[in-house]
């Protein structure tokens, strides 16, 4: 790793290589950024729904029992 730190001309490579793939491969990483995006948004409204099940439980449990 002190390799890469000490010569300029590698770094600057390594950069110029990484922006190339990443302008090469950039509509495929685009999509994977959406799709997690749309991923994620499902998984925290799913679990939204279970918090509401969970709490609408809880308040059924609460109420006392009035056997006559």
């Amino acid at each position: 790793m002190s390799l890469l730190a000490r010569h300029p001309i590698i770094t600057f490579s390594l950069g110029v290589a990484a922006g190339y793939l990443i302008h090469k491969y950039r509509k495929e990483i685009i999509d994977a950024g959406n799709a997690a995006t749309e991923k994620s948004k499902e998984f925290v409204l799913h679990q939204k729904e279970n918090l509401g099940d969970i709490l609408a439980e809880t308040k059924e449990g609460d109420e006392p029992l009035t056997d006559a």
